[in-house]
């Protein structure tokens, strides 16, 4: 499984479930992608890594922090290398058509993407989720980064599991990446830190 993960939810915890269960007695894989805009993707490649293996435990030995995965070709190929024959794609409803098409474009062809060749590919749909739901079932990362810019701590815990110790950390530090500015207490500093926020004020 490939995706932004930013930041992990609930929602996320079903699909790295269903990639464990579909793979069976096979290996299994979680790509979170490096993408990081203040908008979109607030957590940092690492911290976001980090935070889902400490939020996922049982998925912790699967969640990969690789610098060289950019997209979905990069890990085609780099599976390819590994001598992988058939390999799996497991992605939400909206996005199975789209993967499919790409990744069976590129099979068997050289392209500027690197090469892979599979037996076969399958794009294997996670489950539909209702972005309109309430509660957890309808929480979605967007929902989180919504509820983190508002200020809903509230709302933002809604979306993470009941047993996750760090709901106020991640809570900050996606507003922090966000660039707001919190009012009033900024925590404990380092004298650098303390510097830059003088700087920056």
């Amino acid at each position: 499984a490939f995706g932004r993960f930013n930041p992990p939810t609930t929602g996320h915890e079903k699909l790295l479930d269903r990639t464990k269960l579909i793979a069976g007695s096979s290996r299994y894989i979680i790509y979170p992608s490096q993408s990081q805009n203040q908008k979109k993707d607030p957590l940092p490649f690492a911290l976001k890594v980090a935070y889902m293996r400490k939020m996922f435990p049982k998925h912790a030995r699967n969640i990969m922090a690789d610098k060289k995965i950019i997209n979905v070709f990069d890990i085609a190929v780099k599976l390819y290398e590994e001598k992988y024959t058939d390999i799996g794609m497991v992605v939400g409803s909206d996005r199975v058509k789209e993967f499919k098409t790409l990744l069976d474009k590129y099979n068997d062809v050289k392209s500027r993407h690197g090469y892979y060749k599979f037996r076969t590919i399958s794009v294997i749909n996670a489950g539909a989720r209702d972005p309109d739901a309430e509660g957890v079932t309808g929480m979605s990362a967007s929902k989180m980064r919504a509820a983190a810019s508002q200020g809903d701590l509230a709302s933002f815990k809604l979306g993470l599991p009941k047993d996750f110790k760090d709901a106020e950390k991640l809570f900050k530090d996606v507003r922090k990446f966000m660039g707001i500015r919190e009012e009033r207490d900024m925590g404990l500093m380092t004298d650098y830190e303390e510097l830059r926020d003088a700087y920056l004020t």
